[in-house]
């Protein structure tokens, strides 16, 4: 079944008058304000009266948009996945060579894995999945699977194209996302590698492309 919040993204229309997933400006208002008490708070500190106090609308429209604090954190999730990777989450990944391609959703998740926004809500999660395992599941199904799902699919069209030689596109992105992920995610986690320079991180994430590539160019290329 969707969640008020999906189907309230789904359907209302956007302030440009377009219809579809795009959240609204109000949507998007409370996510922010959401996003920064969750933060700062904690999800069990933060209450939808703080919400809409931060966002600065009623409490009737933060519920008129997401029908639970657990869906108002889903759909945040969701809508960060999103934004964090445009380009796989697009059909304009299909319109570059496949290396250029894997290159952007390698360049994409090493911005997701050094953001500190992202690290805070990863920890956030983490803290609560003891006591609230459903908050973690859907953290992890608007965050982490749809990124892996969008990514299995990509791989599937580039196998069909004869871009790429895989036999279970599944288990090759999650092997992709695991080189790139490496000893960097436990790092960043532990606060051990605040510091890294964007060489290093463009080197790891271009020779993740590498390696992949070298297992999985058809032959003939």
């Amino acid at each position: 079944m969707m969640s008020t919040a999906k189907s309230a993204a789904a359907t209302a229309p956007s302030d440009e008058g377009e219809g579809g997933a795009s959240p609204s400006v109000k949507q998007r208002q409370v996510m922010a304000a959401a996003s920064e008490l969750f933060m700062d708070q904690g999800f069990a500190g933060t209450s939808m009266d703080a919400v809409a106090r931060k966002a600065g609308v009623s409490k009737a429209t933060v519920y008129a948009h997401f029908a639970s604090k657990e869906d108002l954190f889903e759909a945040m999730v969701a809508q960060g996945s999103v934004e964090r990777f445009a380009s796989l989450m697009t059909a304009d990944l299909d319109t570059l060579g496949v290396e250029a391609a894997l290159s952007t959703v390698a360049h994409e998740f090493m911005g997701v894995l050094t953001s500190p926004q992202s690290l805070k809500t990863l920890r956030l999660v983490m803290a609560e999945a003891g006591r609230r395992p459903d908050l973690a599941a859907r953290f992890y199904r608007a965050g982490p699977a749809k990124v892996m799902a969008a990514l299995t699919a990509y791989l599937e069209r580039a196998r069909a194209r004869g871009d790429l030689d895989i036999e279970d596109p599944r288990i090759a992105a999650e092997l992709f996302f695991g080189m790139i992920r490496g000893d960097l995610h436990i790092r960043r986690m532990l606060g051990l590698a605040d510091q890294l320079q964007r060489t290093d991180i463009s080197r790891l994430a271009d020779t993740a492309v590498a390696v992949f590539l070298k297992a999985h160019r058809p032959a003939q290329a």
